[in-house]
């Protein structure tokens, strides 16, 4: 085999390997105001989410992630893009995005010890739930759904996946955590 088909052998498999990475990549681009992830604008840090949410009177969803984690990136593909769970978030919640390799203020601020993580608060800051871990779509939209309806009635009920609604609101006069078993990943 001469050098120029060796050369050209290599070339193809080169362009074929950052052909497959560029198209495997996390889908977060920043910029110095927004990080974007699943089609949608997320304020970079809890004091900007926090200024908005207090203005608009939405509950904020805090989403701690890194470039590394591989549930991270399931979450940005698959979780936060499904079309029922993106029209409730755009809609209904101040989103912010912490990148917690660079906001490591707000990532101690919350004790977030690793990701992906997804903090649920009020327009006072005040928690509502946390879940530690991915979570599949319908499970988090199930989630998405309870935390949305229940700022919008004022219970002060915390709430985790795969528990309905109705199983959530069954007591309204003092805090109540249900869980369900579910590994922390």
């Amino acid at each position: 085999m001469n050098t120029k088909k060796v050369l050209t052998i290599i070339a193809l498999l080169a362009v074929v390997v950052f052909v497959f990475y560029a198209v495997n990549a996390t889908p977060v681009i920043s910029d110095n105001e927004w990080t974007y992830i699943g089609g949608m604008e997320w304020y970079q840090t809890y004091d900007q989410g926090a200024a908005v949410a207090q203005e608009t009177g939405k509950p904020m969803l805090v989403y701690f992630w890194t470039i590394w984690c591989t549930y991270c990136e399931k979450m940005q593909t698959e979780v936060f893009p499904y079309p029922p769970t993106k029209k409730i978030l755009e809609e209904d919640f101040v989103r912010v995005a912490i990148d917690m390799d660079v906001n490591k203020e707000d990532t101690n601020r919350f004790n977030v010890q690793a990701p992906p993580q997804e903090l649920f608060l009020d327009e006072s800051g005040d928690i509502i739930t946390r879940i530690p871990g991915y979570i599949p779509e319908e499970a988090f939209l199930d989630v998405l759904t309870q935390v949305r309806d229940l700022h919008k009635s004022r219970k002060k009920t915390v709430i985790t996946p795969g528990v309905e609604a109705k199983n959530a609101l069954t007591n309204t006069n003092e805090t109540e955590h249900i869980k369900e078993d579910q590994p922390n990943r």
